[in-house]
Parts: structure tokens; C-alpha cells; sequence
């Protein structure tokens, strides 16, 4: 099992009157999420249950298991539970076909575009790239806040 960093502080807001907006890094820590609300951020993004075999949220670590047929939808599947507010890591084990990269994740600073952001990657990547191997949890190459985790660009 793989464990992914998060800035618990930072992330989409799963229940309340706030749900959905970001959750400000000068705000407090938000209480932890509970299952319904990592179960709700797959759904929101189109990230079907049926690849997930096992989620459990012990304080706020988020424990996944199960299958994927790509890099981007395991980071994905990383990215959507991981960037919920209050969550401070993801423990995944999930399979994947034999020669997928491991995951590349990047916590945004201060940039306010993917553009921004890629004009400082070592890395030769275009705010397109970024746009394309994070889409649909970024819409637009202006959907990012600071705190965010996004994914790299991989091969597969």
C-alpha cells in the first residue's frame, strides 16, 4: 500500500451549507470527512463504485482499495478522495496493468493557473497536459487553489 500526502486544510468542502466550495487555507481544520462524503466526491466526478472494492476512513486517512484500468483513473481515484477537505493522506492499493507509472502528484502553491504552473515544472508540460491529465476533477486551466494536489502528466 502506497501512502499519498494531502493538505488537510485545503480541498472541496463535502457537507454542510458550504458542500462543494474550497475550504480556505487560512480557515481552521475542518472536521474530518466522513465516508458518505469521499463516496460523493467519486460520484461527483464520475468515478464508478464498481472499482472500488474497499474505502475506509480511519480519523482522517482514507484507506482505498481496489482496480483500475489506467494511471489517471487510479490517480483519479487518489485525487478525488484526497482533496476533500480535512483529509490528510490516502493509503491506496490499487491494481493496475503491469507497466503503469507510478503516480506523479504536485500540491499547487501560490499559482492561480495551470499554465502558471506548468511555466515552473522542470518538466517539458503545458497547461493543456495538466488540464487534460487532471480533467474532470480540474474543468478549466483556472479550476486549481492553493493546496490542491494534481497529477502529473504520465505515459498511460
Amino acid at each position: 500500500m502506497k501512502i499519498y500526502r494531502f493538505n488537510p486544510k485545503a480541498g472541496r468542502i463535502g457537507e454542510g451549507s458550504l458542500e462543494g466550495l474550497v475550504q480556505s487555507l487560512d480557515a481552521p481544520l475542518p472536521p474530518k470527512p466522513g465516508e458518505s462524503v469521499i463516496k460523493r466526491a467519486f460520484k461527483k466526478f464520475g468515478l464508478a463504485q464498481m472499482h472500488m472494492s474497499h474505502l475506509v476512513i480511519d480519523d482522517r486517512t482514507i484507506y482505498l482499495r481496489g482496480k483500475a484500468n489506467s494511471a489517471k483513473e487510479r490517480d483519479q481515484m487518489i485525487l478525488a478522495a484526497g482533496n476533500v477537505a480535512g483529509v490528510s493522506a490516502v493509503e491506496a492499493e490499487i491494481a493496475v496493468p503491469a507497466g503503469t507509472p507510478d503516480p506523479e502528484f504536485l500540491e499547487i502553491k501560490t499559482s492561480k493557473t495551470l499554465d502558471e504552473v506548468a511555466d515552473k515544472l522542470p518538466q517539458d508540460v503545458t497547461g493543456d497536459e495538466l488540464l487534460d491529465a487532471n480533467q474532470p476533477l480540474v474543468t478549466s486551466k483556472d479550476d486549481i487553489y492553493p493546496g490542491q494536489t494534481i497529477r502529473l502528466p504520465t505515459e498511460n
